[in-house]
């Protein structure tokens, strides 16, 4: 349970790589006969990630208020925002590219 606790996203890693780290240490609970509530799971995930992560935190939070939030859309939600901010990384990356070219 402690390692679920203090369990955190590292920027730059994979939100898969984290993801699966949080689902194994969930499992391991379930299987010592400890399981967590269906309600809890995607509130200690979203727990997991660094503040500039607070968008999508609060977003997810306000688009669920009657309907329970969900492990796999929180999950589905990360990947969607990883994608979104690699592939900005990599515009950004372009535009450097570009303004470093000589007239």
């Amino acid at each position: 349970m402690r390692k679920l606790l203090m369990l955190k996203y590292s920027n730059g890693e994979s939100v898969v790589v984290d993801t699966s780290a949080f689902m194994g240490l969930v499992n391991y609970l379930a299987s010592a006969k400890m399981p967590l509530d269906d309600e809890l799971q995607p509130l200690l995930l979203l727990s997991s990630l660094p503040d500039s992560w607070e968008t999508l935190i609060v977003s997810l939070r306000n688009s669920c208020q009657e309907d329970k939030l969900s492990v796999e859309v929180v999950e589905a939600s990360l990947l969607n925002e990883e994608m979104r901010r690699n592939e900005m990384g990599a515009l950004s990356q372009s535009e450097a590219n570009v303004a470093k070219i000589p007239n």
